[in-house]
Protein backbone atom coordinates (compact mmCIF):
# COMPACT_ATOMS: atom_id res chain seq x y z
CA UNK A 1 0.00 0.00 0.00
CA UNK A 2 1.45 3.28 -1.12
CA UNK A 3 0.82 6.27 1.08
CA UNK A 4 0.37 9.61 -0.72
CA UNK A 5 1.56 12.59 1.33
CA UNK A 6 -1.24 15.08 2.10
CA UNK A 7 -0.75 18.87 1.66
CA UNK A 8 -1.30 20.57 4.92
CA UNK A 9 -2.83 24.06 4.68
CA UNK A 10 -1.53 26.62 7.12
CA UNK A 11 -4.27 28.66 8.82
CA UNK A 12 -1.93 31.69 8.69
CA UNK A 13 -1.93 31.95 4.92
CA UNK A 14 -4.83 34.37 4.48
CA UNK A 15 -3.51 36.49 7.31
CA UNK A 16 -0.09 36.85 5.73
CA UNK A 17 -1.64 37.80 2.42
CA UNK A 18 -3.77 40.48 4.05
CA UNK A 19 -0.79 41.94 5.90
CA UNK A 20 1.25 42.10 2.74
CA UNK A 21 -1.52 43.92 0.91
CA UNK A 22 -1.88 46.40 3.76
CA UNK A 23 1.82 47.21 3.72
CA UNK A 24 1.65 47.93 -0.01
CA UNK A 25 -1.32 50.28 0.46
CA UNK A 26 0.43 52.07 3.35
CA UNK A 27 3.63 52.59 1.37
CA UNK A 28 1.65 53.93 -1.58
CA UNK A 29 -0.16 56.41 0.70
CA UNK A 30 3.12 57.60 2.19
CA UNK A 31 4.58 58.19 -1.23
CA UNK A 32 1.50 60.12 -2.45
CA UNK A 33 1.22 62.23 0.68
CA UNK A 34 4.95 62.87 0.63
CA UNK A 35 4.67 64.27 -2.87
CA UNK A 36 1.79 66.49 -1.82
CA UNK A 37 3.71 67.77 1.20
CA UNK A 38 6.72 68.53 -0.96
CA UNK A 39 4.51 70.42 -3.38
CA UNK A 40 3.04 72.49 -0.53
CA UNK A 41 6.46 73.18 0.93
CA UNK A 42 7.80 74.13 -2.44
CA UNK A 43 5.42 77.09 -2.87
CA UNK A 44 4.83 80.18 -0.72
CA UNK A 45 1.86 80.48 1.57
CA UNK A 46 -0.46 83.06 -0.07
CA UNK A 47 -2.06 83.91 3.23
CA UNK A 48 1.16 84.17 5.20
CA UNK A 49 3.17 87.23 6.11
CA UNK A 50 4.85 87.37 2.71
CA UNK A 51 1.78 86.60 0.65
CA UNK A 52 0.20 89.13 -1.65
CA UNK A 53 -3.23 88.41 -0.25
CA UNK A 54 -2.32 89.00 3.40
CA UNK A 55 -4.89 91.18 5.23
CA UNK A 56 -4.96 94.96 4.88
CA UNK A 57 -6.09 96.82 8.01
CA UNK A 58 -6.24 100.58 8.58
CA UNK A 59 -7.10 102.29 11.88
CA UNK A 60 -8.92 104.36 12.95
CA UNK A 61 -11.94 103.66 10.76
CA UNK A 62 -13.09 107.31 10.72
CA UNK A 63 -11.27 110.67 10.99
CA UNK A 64 -13.07 113.66 12.52
CA UNK A 65 -11.58 117.09 13.23
CA UNK A 66 -12.42 120.80 13.28
CA UNK A 67 -10.80 124.21 12.90
CA UNK A 68 -11.80 127.79 13.50
CA UNK A 69 -12.81 129.85 10.48
CA UNK A 70 -10.01 132.10 9.35
CA UNK A 71 -7.28 129.93 10.84
CA UNK A 72 -4.31 129.02 8.64
CA UNK A 73 -2.69 126.30 10.74
CA UNK A 74 -3.35 122.83 9.29
CA UNK A 75 -4.68 120.02 11.43
CA UNK A 76 -2.91 116.65 11.44
CA UNK A 77 -3.84 113.14 12.44
CA UNK A 78 -2.41 109.66 11.73
CA UNK A 79 -3.66 106.42 10.27
CA UNK A 80 -1.97 103.12 11.10
CA UNK A 81 -1.60 100.95 7.98
CA UNK A 82 -1.10 97.25 8.77
CA UNK A 83 -0.01 95.18 5.77
CA UNK A 84 2.98 92.96 4.99
CA UNK A 85 3.51 94.09 1.41
CA UNK A 86 3.25 97.26 -0.69
CA UNK A 87 0.27 99.63 -0.48
CA UNK A 88 -0.79 103.06 -1.77
CA UNK A 89 -3.08 105.84 -0.51
CA UNK A 90 -5.23 108.41 -2.33
CA UNK A 91 -7.69 111.16 -1.31
CA UNK A 92 -10.72 112.69 -3.00
CA UNK A 93 -10.50 116.31 -1.74
CA UNK A 94 -7.87 119.04 -2.25
CA UNK A 95 -7.96 120.03 1.43
CA UNK A 96 -6.74 116.55 2.43
CA UNK A 97 -2.99 115.92 2.28
CA UNK A 98 -1.27 112.53 2.61
CA UNK A 99 2.28 111.64 3.62
CA UNK A 100 3.40 109.20 2.39
CA UNK A 101 1.18 108.23 -0.53
CA UNK A 102 2.66 104.73 -0.70
CA UNK A 103 4.69 102.35 1.37
CA UNK A 104 5.58 98.77 2.17
CA UNK A 105 4.83 97.01 5.41
CA UNK A 106 3.23 98.48 8.53
CA UNK A 107 3.68 102.21 9.08
CA UNK A 108 1.91 105.46 9.98
CA UNK A 109 0.14 107.54 7.34
CA UNK A 110 -0.15 111.25 8.21
CA UNK A 111 -3.31 113.09 7.15
CA UNK A 112 -3.14 116.90 6.92
CA UNK A 113 -6.39 118.90 6.85
CA UNK A 114 -6.06 122.46 5.49
CA UNK A 115 -8.76 124.90 6.73
CA UNK A 116 -7.75 127.70 4.37
CA UNK A 117 -10.33 128.68 1.74
CA UNK A 118 -12.94 126.41 3.31
CA UNK A 119 -16.32 127.93 4.10
CA UNK A 120 -17.85 127.52 7.57
CA UNK A 121 -19.71 124.26 8.02
CA UNK A 122 -19.04 120.53 7.58
CA UNK A 123 -16.77 119.19 4.83
CA UNK A 124 -16.68 115.49 3.95
CA UNK A 125 -13.98 113.56 2.13
CA UNK A 126 -12.26 110.19 2.15
CA UNK A 127 -8.87 108.49 2.14
CA UNK A 128 -8.53 105.17 0.33
CA UNK A 129 -5.72 102.70 1.04
CA UNK A 130 -5.18 99.92 -1.51
CA UNK A 131 -2.88 96.90 -1.71
CA UNK A 132 -2.64 94.51 -4.71
CA UNK A 133 -4.62 91.32 -4.10
CA UNK A 134 -4.74 91.98 -0.34
CA UNK A 135 -7.60 90.62 1.70
CA UNK A 136 -9.95 93.52 2.55
CA UNK A 137 -8.49 95.91 -0.03
CA UNK A 138 -9.31 98.70 -0.66
CA UNK A 139 -10.03 100.32 2.71
CA UNK A 140 -11.88 103.66 2.62
CA UNK A 141 -11.61 105.99 5.63
CA UNK A 142 -14.31 108.72 5.80
CA UNK A 143 -12.92 112.15 6.76
CA UNK A 144 -15.13 114.79 8.40
CA UNK A 145 -13.72 118.31 8.79
CA UNK A 146 -15.90 121.01 10.35
CA UNK A 147 -15.02 124.68 9.99
CA UNK A 148 -16.35 126.42 13.08
CA UNK A 149 -17.65 129.96 12.76
CA UNK A 150 -18.56 131.82 15.95
CA UNK A 151 -20.82 134.82 15.47
CA UNK A 152 -20.31 137.71 17.87
CA UNK A 153 -23.42 139.57 19.02
CA UNK A 154 -23.49 142.37 21.59
CA UNK A 155 -26.60 143.98 23.09
CA UNK A 156 -27.65 146.71 23.40
CA UNK A 157 -26.43 148.31 20.17
CA UNK A 158 -25.87 151.70 21.84
CA UNK A 159 -26.16 153.56 25.17
CA UNK A 160 -27.10 157.18 25.85
CA UNK A 161 -27.38 159.12 29.13
CA UNK A 162 -27.83 162.73 30.22
CA UNK A 163 -26.17 164.04 33.36
CA UNK A 164 -27.86 167.02 35.06
CA UNK A 165 -25.21 167.45 37.76
CA UNK A 166 -21.52 166.97 38.27
CA UNK A 167 -22.01 163.87 40.40
CA UNK A 168 -24.30 161.79 38.21
CA UNK A 169 -23.53 158.09 37.71
CA UNK A 170 -25.05 155.57 35.32
CA UNK A 171 -24.74 151.78 35.35
CA UNK A 172 -25.34 149.58 32.33
CA UNK A 173 -24.46 146.08 31.12
CA UNK A 174 -23.45 144.84 27.68
CA UNK A 175 -24.48 141.27 26.87
CA UNK A 176 -21.96 139.32 24.79
CA UNK A 177 -23.28 136.25 22.94
CA UNK A 178 -22.37 133.67 20.30
CA UNK A 179 -24.94 132.90 17.61
CA UNK A 180 -22.59 130.56 15.72
CA UNK A 181 -20.44 127.50 16.33
CA UNK A 182 -17.01 127.11 17.89
CA UNK A 183 -15.34 128.90 20.79
CA UNK A 184 -15.83 132.64 21.21
CA UNK A 185 -12.89 134.40 22.85
CA UNK A 186 -13.41 138.13 23.17
CA UNK A 187 -11.83 141.29 24.54
CA UNK A 188 -13.41 144.68 25.29
CA UNK A 189 -11.89 148.15 25.44
CA UNK A 190 -12.67 151.88 25.38
CA UNK A 191 -10.68 155.13 25.50
CA UNK A 192 -12.40 157.65 27.83
CA UNK A 193 -11.91 158.02 31.57
CA UNK A 194 -15.57 158.82 32.33
CA UNK A 195 -16.55 155.32 31.11
CA UNK A 196 -15.29 152.31 33.06
CA UNK A 197 -15.65 148.67 32.01
CA UNK A 198 -16.11 145.97 34.63
CA UNK A 199 -14.83 143.18 32.32
CA UNK A 200 -12.30 143.42 29.52
CA UNK A 201 -12.11 139.78 28.36
CA UNK A 202 -14.08 136.56 28.36
CA UNK A 203 -14.75 133.19 26.75
CA UNK A 204 -18.19 132.41 25.39
CA UNK A 205 -21.28 134.34 26.44
CA UNK A 206 -20.58 137.00 29.05
CA UNK A 207 -21.42 140.37 30.49
CA UNK A 208 -19.58 143.68 30.51
CA UNK A 209 -20.65 145.92 33.42
CA UNK A 210 -20.31 149.63 32.64
CA UNK A 211 -20.19 152.72 34.82
CA UNK A 212 -20.40 156.29 33.57
CA UNK A 213 -19.68 159.31 35.74
CA UNK A 214 -20.10 163.03 35.05
CA UNK A 215 -17.64 163.98 37.79
CA UNK A 216 -15.21 166.60 36.50
CA UNK A 217 -16.94 166.98 33.15
CA UNK A 218 -17.81 170.38 31.76
CA UNK A 219 -21.12 171.00 30.09
CA UNK A 220 -21.14 169.36 26.68
CA UNK A 221 -21.51 166.13 24.71
CA UNK A 222 -19.09 163.22 25.30
CA UNK A 223 -18.78 160.20 23.08
CA UNK A 224 -16.91 156.93 23.36
CA UNK A 225 -17.04 153.49 21.74
CA UNK A 226 -16.84 150.11 23.43
CA UNK A 227 -14.91 147.83 21.07
CA UNK A 228 -15.56 144.10 21.45
CA UNK A 229 -13.19 141.93 19.42
CA UNK A 230 -13.43 138.14 18.89
CA UNK A 231 -10.75 136.83 16.53
CA UNK A 232 -12.19 134.59 13.81
CA UNK A 233 -15.79 135.45 14.68
CA UNK A 234 -18.29 136.86 12.26
CA UNK A 235 -19.52 140.27 13.44
CA UNK A 236 -16.17 141.15 15.00
CA UNK A 237 -15.31 143.78 15.98
CA UNK A 238 -18.58 144.95 17.51
CA UNK A 239 -18.66 148.72 18.08
CA UNK A 240 -21.06 149.98 20.72
CA UNK A 241 -21.43 153.80 20.75
CA UNK A 242 -21.80 155.37 24.17
CA UNK A 243 -22.93 158.98 24.62
CA UNK A 244 -22.99 161.10 27.78
CA UNK A 245 -24.50 164.56 27.64
CA UNK A 246 -23.49 166.89 30.48
CA UNK A 247 -26.04 169.59 31.11
CA UNK A 248 -25.90 172.52 33.47
CA UNK A 249 -26.69 171.75 37.06
CA UNK A 250 -30.37 172.04 37.86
Amino acid sequence: MILTPRRVRSPLGPVLVSLAAGVVVLLFGVLVNGCRINQLLGRSNPGGPGGTDSPLNVTPAVVRDSALAGSTAPRQTSLQVMHSASWSATNDSPWIGLNPTSGSGPRALTITLDPQRLQPGPHDGAVTVSAPEAVGSPVTIPVSFVILQPILVVHPAGINHTARSGHSQFFDTLEVGNDGTGPLVWTASNTSTWLRLGAVAGVGPGKIPMRMSSAGLAVGLYKDTVLVVAVGAQGSPAKIPVTLRRKRDD
